[in-house]
């Protein structure tokens, strides 16, 4: 069946629709067919199966164009239908008469419009203020960056802080080692005196930085004092006291120091200092 308009205007598009019911085991096509003066702009199918399960309708939506004036006629409509066993069926769908009608049907001559004159039309241009604006926002912004930039870098900024001083016990390991270096030369130097009060102060001054007391302005019998309340002590205070004994009396009592001597004293020295250091801590623990 196929339905399509009695009359259309020149231009205007055309729907047609071509309905064809097979078997639901068939299928429908409509080939690419002339259609006299109409021209197809485009093409739709619609499948629906039937009620009673056996067949399907196929709903060729078509739309035309046609560009001459007067009764044309349209169609048949070629379709065909393949059915499931291959068979090959062409059928041909009733004719229409579509008449094609002119806007301009009604006038006896047409013409053209005369031209009309040219109307001056005012519209504000507002491009330069904001092209204006847009710069005054930039240099805002600008202004307010240096702003900003300047009162950062201006602004009161705490000091850091220091680094933490090292221990006392590689304080003294340190002075020690460069009295080792020095032994030599001081001992050949007559300077003996000098350089056992120079090993007797490093010593004086770890232990009070260790046990939180002025070494260096205690004397001996002051330290061995300190040394005794300390319960951090890890080795006899008469060790320490002794150690500082014989400093003192090299120092105040003009004793000699052989070179022996004075090797042992600095071994000594090194050994009160890493025998009350703190231990190191032991890698892994068992759980």
């Amino acid at each position: 069946m196929l339905e399509a308009p009695l009359q259309v205007t020149l231009g205007d598009p055309i729907d047609v629709i071509l309905t064809v019911t097979a078997a639901v085991s068939d299928e429908a096509a409509v080939p690419e067919q002339p259609l006299g003066p109409f021209e197809v702009l485009q093409k739709r199918l619609e499948v629906t199966d039937g009620e009673d399960g056996a067949s399907r309708t196929f709903a060729f939506e078509l739309q035309l164009l046609c560009f001459e004036v007067g009764e044309h006629q349209l169609g048949p409509v070629e379709v065909r239908i393949t059915t499931a066993e291959g068979e090959l069926i062409t059928l041909d769908s009733e004719a229409r008469t579509v008449e094609v009608v002119s806007v301009l049907a009604n006038e006896p001559d047409p013409q053209l419009k005369p031209p009309t004159q040219p109307v001056a039309v005012e519209q504000d241009d507002y491009r330069l203020l904001i092209a204006l604006g847009a710069l005054g926002a930039l240099l805002a912004g600008a202004l307010l960056g240096w702003l900003a930039m300047r009162w950062w870098q201006r602004r009161e900024r705490p000091e850091p802080l220091p680094p933490p001083p090292p221990p006392p016990w590689e304080t003294a390991l340190a002075e020690l080692r460069r009295h080792e270096a020095e032994r030599t030369a001081a001992i050949a130097e007559g300077r003996t005196e000098e350089w056992v009060d120079a090993v007797s102060d490093s010593i004086r001054g770890y232990l009070g930085r260790r046990y939180g007391f002025h070494g260096l302005e205690s004397t001996t019998d002051e330290i061995a004092a300190r040394l005794s309340e300390s319960k951090a002590l890890s080795i006899a205070p008469e060790e320490a006291i002794g150690f500082l004994g014989q400093c003192d009396l090299v120092k105040f009592a003009k004793a000699s120091l052989a070179d022996e001597a004075s090797q042992r004293l600095i071994e000594e020295a090194f050994g009160l200092v890493e025998r009350t250091r703190p231990a190191a801590p032991q890698e892994g623990t068992a759980s």
